[in-house]
């Protein structure tokens, strides 16, 4: 379902948001790269283990999409995640254990597109919000 970044933000919230993996994937190349803080993942199947992964991590999560910068082939949007943190969140190098708060993780991304599938993101976010709090471990 080549959308282009004219459409991204709207049709990967609203599939995110339902929990529809397949559709996210449809959004998507085959080779999709994704890089953020903790590395590279490359491909559709990396995408599905990640998207996956979060929502068993945080099952009632939901995502907002802000778009603020669209091009021919470029999207740049920020963006929050939120949800209670109920359950291990397992990444490529580790598993974070939850800490059943909720949590509002706000977030930037920008994104290449060919062919009206995206190709590239890279995601800017502080990845301490998924950390234990202090308070929580006191006592």
């Amino acid at each position: 379902m080549p959308t282009g970044p004219n459409d991204y933000a709207q049709h990967a919230a609203n599939a995110f948001n339902r929990r529809d993996v397949e559709a996210l994937l449809a959004l998507v190349s085959e080779d999709f790269t994704y890089l953020d803080g903790a590395g590279i993942q490359v491909g559709r199947e990396a995408m599905r283990q990640r998207e996956t992964a979060l929502f068993e991590a945080f099952p009632d999560a939901h995502v907002i999409l802000n778009p603020f910068a669209v091009g021919v082939d470029r999207l740049a949007l920020t963006a929050m995640l939120s949800g209670t943190f109920a359950a291990p969140l397992v990444l490529p190098d580790r598993v974070l254990a939850p800490h059943g708060r909720f949590i509002a993780v706000h977030y930037a991304a920008h994104f290449t597109f060919k062919g009206g599938l995206a190709i590239h993101q890279e995601v800017f976010f502080d990845s301490a919000v998924l950390m234990p709090s202090a308070e929580s471990s006191e006592g």
